[in-house]
């Protein structure tokens, strides 16, 4: 091994040797001048030593790449690319309000806008009037009769469900998000002239609706047999709070007492009898978003009354592990409600500054934990 670096490193000093351009010496009088000084006299040694010193850098330079450690030429490193700079900061992929303005499939949505559900181009929306509107694409459908509770879409966006009331009675109808947006009908629901309104809970992505209010819990199967099934029955003491792609969020409680910030909330299945499946448990909770693999939730006390912002976002896998935090760009706080998974981990959030003012929308990335604003006109 030594001959073969000698030999190597012979083969490339003639290499370089023979291409070193070595000034003509300058011929010197036999007497010097008077006044030349010592200087003058030791150009010649200078450049020498300048000679001299080209090749020791050559040869420290051949070695470092002919060592015994070294193969070949050592690439430059190549610089890491930043945390946010692998997400993409293109328009949102579900649909979102910014500013006023609803976004679907990157483009706006005509009017002015106060919230949104939905994923892909399915959404359901409430205009600044108040006004409830449903879409498969950009033009808003309406959605007709009295809501004191706003409607609930399935987390295909297949279906949407809601309760409409009139002169106090209220009906609970379902309809598909199709062109046509054909409806299931509609069943009664029970009204507490003392309590909060009834509300539409969820509907899956099989079509089933649970709705509830202060006394009761129903499970609609509109697509099966247009019946109902008493969850009081079938899952004593569990309120089903919300949907979700993961499952349906579930607590034990009362009905229209129970929310997420206590006790053991846990997800759950549906079936057409009325039984709960359970899937796994989630923390506590002011709000909360599933997608298929990943939890991204709001600690309890955290949102509530004036407080609509979040300093940052909790988030874990559906099993429990990859516990981390999220936090917004610098200077911003995340809306809670208004943030959700595009895909199994990908999380769209509305922002909006500490002052108030500016909104924005912002992309996370759950592992290993970034956030971006987004690239919006």
């Amino acid at each position: 091994m030594d001959s073969e670096l000698e030999q190597t490193l012979a083969r490339d000093l003639d290499d370089v040797a023979s291409r070193l351009v070595v000034p003509t010496m300058p011929t010197l009088p036999s007497s010097p001048p008077g006044g030349w000084s010592r200087r003058h006299r030791a150009a010649p040694l200078l450049l020498a030593a300048a000679v001299l010193a080209t090749a020791l850098a050559t040869v420290a330079t051949i070695l470092s790449l002919t060592g015994p450690a070294a193969d070949g030429p050592v690439a430059p490193p190549t610089p890491a690319p930043s945390a946010e700079g692998a997400i993409s900061g293109a328009a949102p992929d579900v649909p979102a309000v910014v500013a006023g303005t609803l976004l679907v499939g990157g483009e706006q949505v005509p009017g002015e806008w106060l919230n949104v559900q939905g994923t892909g181009t399915r959404w359901v929306g409430q205009r600044a009037d108040g006004g409830w509107r449903w879409g498969f694409d950009t033009e808003p459908q309406r959605m007709d009769g009295a809501m004191e509770q706003p409607p609930v879409m399935s987390p295909n966006g297949g279906y949407t469900a809601r309760v409409v009331s009139d002169a106090g009675s209220a009906m609970l109808i379902g309809a598909d998000t199709e062109f046509g947006g054909e409806g299931f009908g509609g069943v009664d629901v029970p009204v507490d002239p003392q309590g909060p309104p009834p509300r539409a809970a969820a509907v899956t992505d099989d079509g089933l609706v649970v709705a509830g209010g202060p006394g009761f819990q129903l499970l609609w199967r509109p697509l099966v047999d247009n019946e109902t099934v008493d969850l009081a029955e079938t899952a004593p003491g569990q309120v089903v709070l919300d949907g979700t792609a993961a499952g349906l969020v579930v607590n034990e409680g009362e009905y229209g007492a129970t929310d997420g910030t206590q006790g053991e909330p846990y997800l759950a299945r549906v079936s057409e009898d009325g039984s709960l499946e359970r899937l796994g448990s989630v923390p506590t909770h002011d709000v909360l978003e599933a997608s298929e693999q990943w939890l991204a939730f709001v600690p309890p006390g955290t949102v509530g009354g004036e407080a609509s912002a979040a300093p940052d976002l909790r988030v874990q896998r559906l099993d429990g592990s990859a516990d981390g935090t999220l936090s917004p760009p610098q200077g911003w706080l995340f809306v809670a409600p208004g943030f959700r998974w595009e895909s199994e981990d990908s999380l769209v959030g509305l922002v909006v500054t500490q002052d108030g003012g500016d909104e924005g929308l912002v992309r996370c990335r759950p592992e290993p934990a970034a956030c971006r604003l987004l690239d919006l006109p």
